[in-house]
């Protein structure tokens, strides 16, 4: 059984609308990634379910290397939407032009500053085979039909908003566009929150502050050490999060696949979804320390049922507690009713013996 899908791209640079779109049939993909320079959403060839969305701003130095190594990272086949808004060509490097020629695209070179560019491609796709239109003068459009051989499953959406104190002080989470919400609201530093990869479901929320407090950088580690392999991790960046950051801190970005918190300056933006035990890059990310970013992510939903906890996770047990504690209990009950039935056993035969 096939199903036909549409997948419509708009472009307008700075003087010709300064806007983005991508849709899938009826649905708008962007809820708040749209920015300036390359908005990008990537689909499954096979089932045409979103993956991931964010924004490479090329007009900032490094941008266009992050989109080059996003793209690379693609598997082959991978369908690839990109919709410029404002502008893309500045500092678009050519290591950013031959990622857009690796979707298929033969107009990159004919971009130029503040174009519209539309583009549906696919990973490993050869120059000229991608959908694409671009102009000087106007805004563009262009769509494809996607024939999903494969059915596509329910699935919930994590987006992440980060903006440093020069770039709008803010960071923002959402699952399935409702704001996740923290005691206290979101503070200066890395926002974190973690979700269960089976249903979506919030589990926890925490801020830390490596700016007031440098001890904030271990305990930030130690959280994330101690979160269950496959467990969602979206982190958002407030203010600033680069001073003292420290090597470890940075290493547990690293166990949640981000590959980028490395280039993290101060008062830098940095968005990711990641997960935890997810090699480095298979994630999305977005880092930008000269404006704000965004990503989203789309999580296939395999489980409505409410969130089990494992007694085979211990190492977490200090931050799956909630979860844990009245199951951990009925289990306590248990193993030691049945260790009563056996030391009755146990009497009962030593003095059938002894007769």
């Amino acid at each position: 059984m096939t199903n036909d899908l549409t997948v419509q791209v708009s472009s307008a640079g700075y003087e010709h609308g300064n806007s983005a779109s991508i849709r899938f049939n009826t649905q708008d993909l962007g809820e708040n990634f749209y920015n300036r320079g390359l908005n990008v959403a990537v689909f499954d060839e096979f089932t045409g379910q979103p993956i991931f969305g964010t924004t490479f701003d090329t007009f900032n130095p490094g941008n266009s290397e992050s989109f080059a190594q996003f793209v690379s990272t693609l598997p082959p086949g991978r369908i690839v939407a990109i919709a410029i808004k404002d502008d893309a060509n500045f500092n678009l490097s050519d290591p950013g032009k031959r990622a857009c020629k690796s979707l298929g695209s033969r107009l990159i070179d004919h971009l130029q500053f503040r174009s519209s560019w539309a583009i549906i491609g696919q990973t490993g796709a050869a120059p000229g085979t991608a959908t694409e239109k671009l102009s000087h003068e106007a805004a563009v459009t262009c769509s494809r039909e996607i024939t999903a051989t494969k059915v596509k499953v329910p699935s919930f959406v994590v987006a992440v908003t980060s903006a440093g104190n020069n770039w709008g002080n803010m960071a923002q989470v959402t699952c399935n566009g409702e704001l996740v919400s923290f005691t206290g609201g979101y503070q200066r530093g890395l926002n974190v929150v973690v979700f269960d990869q089976s249903n979506g479901h919030h589990l926890h929320s925490r801020s830390f502050d490596f700016y007031a407090d440098p001890a904030n950088a271990d305990a930030f580690a130690d959280w994330i050490e101690t979160i269950p392999q496959g467990r969602v991790v979206a982190i958002a960046a407030k203010d600033d999060a680069s001073f003292n950051l420290s090597d470890r801190a940075q290493a547990a970005c690293k166990l949640i696949g981000s590959t980028q918190i490395d280039r993290l300056q101060f008062r830098g933006s940095w968005a990711i979804v990641g997960v935890k035990g997810a090699s480095g890059g298979a994630v999305i990310e977005n880092l930008n320390n000269f404006g704000s970013v965004s990503v989203n992510a789309w999580f296939p939903l395999v489980d409505s049922s409410p969130v089990t906890p494992s007694v085979a996770q211990p190492v977490a047990e200090s931050i799956e507690s909630s979860e844990s504690g009245s199951g951990n209990k009925k289990q306590v009950i248990i193993i030691g009713l049945l260790l009563a039935i056996i030391v009755i056993v146990v009497i009962g035969a030593i003095l059938i013996n002894k007769d």
